[in-house]
């Protein structure tokens, strides 16, 4: 029988305590499973090997011959699941997990640029390339470096059921997804990016996982509470060390092994145990461990602006938050869609706008709804404002429509560059979606590839979140299959776009844009800000961001008619729309704005 060991302990927050151990000797193989009686390691084509229980709840057992490429699996009773620390899967979810040598932990070193600079693109690496590989999209990033992104966002990448997915639905969080490409050539396109000069920064989901090929739930009910319901199912119980440990190494996992740039995690106020505070706490400073420049993104409907606090000028937790309150106010105003709250008479979108540009949120502390006079969320004026990422179109805004398409096909080319300008132009971090930056068209509608039982419970599940969540009003059969392999490929980014008159012309646009916030912004946000005053002239709107270098001051007139504003100008500005200046009053025509 072979060797066998106690799987340990460390304090080290680099070393794995899920998940294989992989070494000349040997592999060492480890489950945490506290509650059942008897364990089993399956190794592909040879007999089964009982495991030994600790007393911490993990079973492990060393195999002298097993080494790198070995196929395994575990078994209790009847149950025959993978490893949910497997680095690596063999086709799916479900199937067999191959061992591997960790890559080496990539050198600290320092970050590739200053946050402040970042202009980042979000992409779906499944949808990104008519074939959708980490391979396929690594022959791609001069693109995306030559538009003028400086950071690359990849949505969740991890292994999921099936050979098509969103990416949120995802049961393995440490193996990157088999019908991508295989781990190497996961690095070899991090590697490429960063020669580039492209930083990457990696979307996790440590929120919930998918139901399907969830086998967690079925040997392991101490991962889940009740406490904690979300809108994806069962909650994780995070009250539990062991399983905030789990997700400690996954992040630290992906900065030191891959050589991410960053993390961004998703949903952190679906994270409803006690121990949310303590969980996202020691997350932060797991991931700094491994990473100390690493760029820690959150999305937090809470508005907790504790999270972004700074300390010489340097992130105390996180470093930045995905901002929907930027996104609702500027939305509506540009569409008039009564989404978000807008169909509230009381609701002032200029006053929101103006607010979210000045302060970051606009839900921050004030008594809004509320008869009791309580405050909800924290005051973020004292923040700085790269604190905040700002978009007008994510996987989200596209993808959580009902009809699934892109701002060019919904509003006007004039109101369409004035979002652009000012996303550009403001002080907090640009994101766009993958093929913005050319006005491409293509939908992005949620997609998955699961058994028909699963599917169908998938599309109630969806029409129930695009009302209740989403708030829009979609018939029956009013959204594409999810699991129609034709709704995945109309998500298929259109690279002949690119090659469009149109194509040409916005992506020229972009580039311009990008260039504007190099020479005006960058050489102030490099510098602390200080303040950020504003002043509303009828519904125009006049910021401006003092930093310790200089001032940056927009003006902007979100509607369809002209506003004439008082307001000197001492320098020559850069403008989008029809902008004027006789005297001391700036006429700017509708949609138009200009900043100095």
């Amino acid at each position: 029988m072979p060797d066998v060991e106690d799987a340990g302990s460390s304090s080290d927050p680099l070393t794995c305590r899920f998940g294989p151990a992989v070494s000349d000797g040997g592999t060492c193989f480890r489950l945490w499973a506290p509650g059942v009686q008897h364990l089993d390691l399956l190794i592909q084509n040879r007999p089964q090997i009982p495991m030994k229980r600790s007393d911490d709840g993990f079973w492990s057992v060393t195999v002298a011959e097993a080494g790198a490429g070995t196929r395994y699996r575990f078994r209790i009773g009847d149950l025959i699941f993978p490893d949910p620390a497997s680095r690596q899967q063999e086709a799916d979810a479900d199937g067999w997990s191959v061992l591997r040598k960790p890559f080496a932990r990539a050198a600290h070193g320092d970050a590739l640029r200053p946050w402040h600079e970042s202009i980042i693109c979000e992409v779906h690496i499944g949808t990104a390339t008519p074939a959708g590989t980490f391979n396929a999209f690594r022959d791609r990033l001069e693109h995306y470096r030559d538009a003028g992104y400086t950071c690359l966002e990849f949505m969740p990448l991890n292994e999921f059921p099936g050979g098509r997915n969103w990416g949120y639905d995802g049961t393995l969080i440490f193996a990157p997804e088999a019908a991508y490409g295989t781990p190497d050539d996961l690095r070899a396109l991090v590697d490429r990016a960063h020669e580039l000069d492209l930083g990457v920064i990696l979307d996790v989901v440590y929120n919930h996982f998918g139901e399907t090929d969830n086998f967690l739930e079925r040997y392991a009910p101490e991962w889940f509470t009740e406490e904690a319901e979300t809108p994806w199912g069962a909650g994780i119980n995070f009250n539990q060390p062991m399983v905030r440990r789990f997700y400690y190494e996954n992040a630290a996992m992906w900065l030191s092994e891959y050589d991410f740039d960053g993390l961004r995690f998703d949903s952190v106020h679906q994270i409803g145990t006690d121990s949310r505070a303590l969980f996202l706490s020691e997350l932060a400073q797991r991931a700094g461990a491994a990473k100390p420049h690493a760029a820690l993104i959150i999305e937090n409907m809470d508005n907790a602006a504790r999270w972004l606090e700074r300390e010489n000028n340097e992130p105390k937790t996180f470093t930045a938050q995905w901002n929907d309150d930027f996104h609702h106010a500027l939305s509506h105003l540009v569409t008039g869609a009564p989404k978000y709250g807008y169909d509230d008479p009381d609701k002032d979108p200029f006053a929101d706008l103006e607010k979210a540009l000045a302060d970051g949120f606009v839900h921050d502390g004030e008594a809004y709804g509320r008869s009791d006079g309580k405050t909800r969320n924290e005051p973020a004026s004292r923040l700085p404002p790269d604190c905040f990422i700002i978009y007008q179109q994510n996987h989200d805004q596209v993808g959580n429509s009902g009809d699934n398409t892109r701002l060019p096909d919904r509003i006007s080319p004039e109101k369409l560059d004035f979002l652009y300008f000012v996303t550009f132009l403001a002080p907090q971090i640009p994101l766009f979606f993958m093929g913005e930056e050319a006005n491409v068209r293509t939908h992005f509608p949620f997609f998955v590839d699961l058994p028909e039982q699963a599917a169908e419970a998938k599309r109630n599940e969806r029409y129930r979140q695009m009302t209740e969540l989403f708030d829009e009003d979609v018939p029956p059969q009013g959204l594409p299959d999810p699991n129609d392999p034709a709704t995945f490929e109309m998500a298929k980014l259109d690279w002949k776009h690119f090659d469009t008159e149109e194509g040409r012309a916005a992506l020229e646009r972009f580039r311009t844009l990008m260039r504007f916030r190099k020479d005006m912004l960058w050489p102030l946000a490099k510098t602390p800000c200080r303040d950020a005053r504003t002043a509303r002239q009828g519904n125009g709107i006049i910021v401006t961001w003092e930093f310790e270098a200089g001032n940056l001051t927009m003006a902007l007139n979100p509607q369809d008619v002209p506003a004439d504003l008082d307001c000197t100008i001492d320098r020559k500005p850069v403008t989008t729309g029809a902008v004027s200046v006789n005297d001391d009053v700036l006429r700017l025509g509708p949609w138009s704005a200009c900043a100095w």
